[in-house]
This record gives C-alpha cells, structure tokens and sequence, in this order.
C-alpha cells in the first residue's frame, strides 16, 4: 500500500515538476574530414541533437547528438564505387554560451563520444573518446526564450581506443527551443 502511495505522490507531482523543463532540438548539416588507420576522407557531415535546460552544473546544459559523416563521392554523380567510407557517432556533452551581446553568441561543448568506423569495407568497430564543439551563432529567440538560434561550429572527435579513429566537421546549425 505505500508504495501504491508513494508511486500516485511521484506521478503527480511529477508533471508539476518535469513541466519546468524545457526541451531543444537542432539540426546540422556540413562538411567534414575523418579518418582512422587511413588518409583522410573528405565528406559530407548531418546530424542531430536534443537539449534540456536543466542544468547539469551551473549554466552547462546537457546535449545528447548524433552525427553521421560519409565519403563525398557517395553523393557525385556517375560514381560507380561499390563502398564509401563513413562515421556514425552518438555524444553526450555538456554545452555552456557566452552572449557578447543581446542576439550574438558563442556556445563550447565537451563531452562523451562514441563512434562507430567504417572507413573500410571490413571494418565495423564501436571507439570511444571525447566530442569538443565551438559555434559562433545568432539568437533570433523571443522574449520567453523560444524559437531559433542558428550559427556556424567546427566539431573535433578523438577516440582512445582500436584504431583511433577521429573526424573534424564544420557545419552549420539550427537550434529550435520548444
């Protein structure tokens, strides 16, 4: 009977609590350059991610990001390659801003990485390592803080394990706070 209690305590007030959380979501989308026990591969870069705006610590909010990086040829057209190299990775990183100004911002995240290589054909590995992320960007937000906040980034990943993998995208982003 008390947990039965405790458990309706929880619910209800649950949704009092978990409706002071704002939930974000953005886009990516660019070029990047990765590589493992290889040369470089130029490519294209996409990704998402979605963010609170419940702090994990004073004022870094934590952002969980997918990103998928493939050989540019994969999209040329009369390529007739039966394999292109790519990335997938998935981070967890802890993201802060500084506003020089009411609309003009920059935003640092570091974090978690896992990444998955496939830069050969017969290579199918999960590394893992560390995210870095800087973005120079534009607030177009209202007054309550919501709407869209868009910028340029460059993201580096290093993983410290199997074959090191690593990738360096520039992209641009769009942020959209619900």
């Amino acid at each position: 009977m008390k947990i039965k209690i405790l458990l309706l305590f929880a619910l209800t007030f649950s949704s009092v609590i978990l409706a002071q959380i704002g939930v974000s979501a953005g886009t990516l989308i660019g070029a990047s350059s990765f590589n493992s026990n290889s040369p470089a591969v130029g490519g294209f870069a996409a990704g998402f991610f979605v963010e609170t705006d419940t702090p994990l610590f004073e004022e870094v909010f934590p952002r969980l990001g997918f990103v998928f990086m493939k050989d540019i040829n994969a999209v040329l057209p009369n390529n007739r390659k039966s394999y292109y190299p790519s990335m997938l990775g998935l981070n967890f990183k802890g993201v802060t801003s500084q506003y020089f100004d009411s609309k003009i911002f920059l935003e640092e995240g570091i974090g978690l990485l896992a990444l998955n290589d496939k830069t050969f054909i017969d290579k199918n590995s999960w590394e893992f390592g560390l995210a870095l992320s800087f973005l120079a960007g534009l607030d177009m937000r209202d007054f309550n803080l919501r709407g869209l906040k868009t910028g340029a980034a460059v993201e580096y990943g290093l993983t410290f394990t199997g074959s090191l993998p690593s990738y360096l995208n520039f992209y641009l982003q769009f942020h959209y706070t619900f």
